[in-house]
């Protein structure tokens, strides 16, 4: 939203100290947007009659109206990162960590002091860990550091800052480990003998165990090769592969329906890699399915679910807050969304 002329007034000279004092005691023609803009900005008149009733005035604001301001893309760095710095309140720390408009100084302040909880969910959003490290400095400096999240801090470190480890996760001679583009074979469009699934029992459970040990016995390679071109009972297992370029060629097979994107948002044993992915892709999340899964999904990472609250249905959203199932931190937001979404329809009746 862009500023209003009144506000600019205050952000790019100084008025007169009565108007300045009325728009400290909130008595500005804004809307809550540029008024806590102001208030925020007000707190550092160097006229202490000026700057004291700023901060009653925001003092005097609803949790949940900050929240709101909080939580919208377009809300002013100069609140949030008074916010960070200032508030104690959890609800409003989630809504700024949240918020992808907030800067990395704002993250750095909140993750030297918020519960443990809220450092996991600091630690979700890599981008912006890599592009700001001093919020990992915070994270370690935070006395409600546990020792998972500082094995946690220490692999992104290493991977992100120090010498990037070579993801696996399965046993692979040392020569299987690195996969050139090229050697994919992407282009066949059906795969070569030596990944032929031919021969496999009729029986479905002695054929899924079948598939299982011929695909076990397979080179990362060939299983990266039988992910792109096999067949759908194979991207089904493959999709599970512990070993992530396996289950991210599954993603970018050419035969993938969205059917199988259906089921594999719903699916607890693949990884949060896969269902990063499938949130992060425009085409896929206009499924209604694939959203709807993707929330309820425990293994979805909590800020991809939480981005999706908004698109699925009231009833569904009401599900979701009562789904002990879900983490904590996606039921408070779909409890908020819900409490929004009701008070926008109480207006619109009247």
């Amino acid at each position: 939203m862009p500023q209003s002329a009144f506000l600019r007034t205050f952000l790019e000279s100084t008025p007169p100290k009565n108007i300045r004092l009325a728009a400290a005691q909130g008595l500005a023609p804004l809307p809550p947007s540029d008024m806590l803009q102001l208030l925020v900005h007000l707190l550092q008149d160097p006229d202490p009659e000026v700057a004291a009733p700023a901060a009653t005035s925001i003092a005097a604001w609803a949790e949940d109206d900050i929240v709101a301001q909080a939580q919208a893309r377009d809300c002013s760095a100069l609140v949030l990162d008074y916010f960070a710095a200032e508030s104690s309140s959890e609800v409003v720390q989630e809504a700024i960590i949240l918020n992808p408009s907030a800067s990395g100084k704002a993250i750095a302040a909140l993750a030297s002091r918020v519960s443990a909880p809220l450092l996991e969910t600091i630690l979700y959003n890599r981008v912006r860990l890599i592009e700001n490290p001093q919020i990992l400095n915070g994270v370690k400096n935070n006395p409600a550091i546990t020792k998972p999240i500082q094995v946690l801090v220490q692999e992104i470190e290493e991977e992100f800052f120090g010498s990037k480890r070579t993801e696996y996760v399965i046993e692979t001679p040392a020569e299987e480990a690195a996969v050139p583009e090229e050697a994919i074979g992407i282009e066949e469009e059906e795969p070569p003998d030596d990944l032929s699934l031919e021969g496999l029992p009729l029986d479905p459970n002695e054929r899924e165990a079948a598939l299982f040990q011929r695909i076990a016995a397979m080179t990362v390679q060939q299983r990266i090769r039988l992910a792109h071109l096999g067949t759908r009972e194979a991207r089904a297992i493959l999709i599970r592969d512990t070993n992530k370029d396996v289950a991210r060629s599954v993603l970018q097979s050419p035969k993938l329906t969205d059917a199988e994107v259906e089921t594999f948002s719903a699916m607890r044993n693949v990884s949060d890699d896969v269902l990063r992915q499938v949130g992060t892709s425009k085409e896929w999340i206009k499924s209604y399915g694939v959203v709807q899964n993707l929330v309820k999904n425990p293994r979805t990472p909590p800020m991809i679910a939480q981005h999706l609250l908004f698109r699925l249905r009231t009833r569904d959203l009401s599900l979701v807050v009562r789904d002990r199932g879900v983490p904590e931190a996606v039921r408070r937001n779909a409890q908020r969304t819900l409490a929004a979404r009701s008070a926008a329809a109480q207006r619109a009746t009247k």
